[in-house]
């Protein structure tokens, strides 16, 4: 990977439906390489996909993160648990005291009741909650 590709990957985080023509001249090279670096970047398990940004508050939606400590024996039933409920869009290994964290996006009533689901799993020690409220950068 060389400053082409971290250029395009910033590009596309921004904005994933930026055009490949946008791409290219802002770059200086062909719209063809633009498509070749993208196509590599998929192929290498780098770029997973694209996605689309929501004003949750105009959708009456909530966002959360809930980080769970929880006894080791637990950590595979949680996890297959959490990943099965309704509108978890990421669940993700973290360091330090919780080794779990659930992301959590979708209308706030659901939201909630999936996070109170989540501190009252059986293993979990410990929850926090943290509800996103609104993205300022």
């Amino acid at each position: 990977m060389d400053s082409s590709d971290l250029s395009i990957i910033g590009i596309l985080l921004l904005d994933s439906r930026t055009p490949l023509s946008a791409i290219a001249k802002e770059l200086g090279i062909s719209q063809p390489a633009v498509q070749k670096r993208i196509q590599k970047l998929k192929a290498a398990g780098i770029i997973l996909g694209s996605t689309v940004l929501l004003n949750t508050g105009k959708l009456g939606w909530k966002r959360a993160i809930v980080a769970l400590s929880m006894k080791k024996a637990a950590y595979g039933p949680i996890v297959a648990s959490a990943a099965k409920l309704p509108f978890v869009s990421g669940v993700y290994t973290a360091t330090g005291h919780y080794g779990l964290v659930v992301e959590l996006l979708g209308p706030s009533a659901v939201v909630s009741g999936a996070v109170a689901h989540l501190g009252k799993m059986d293993g979990v020690l410990d929850c926090c909650q943290l509800s996103i409220v609104e993205r300022i950068s």
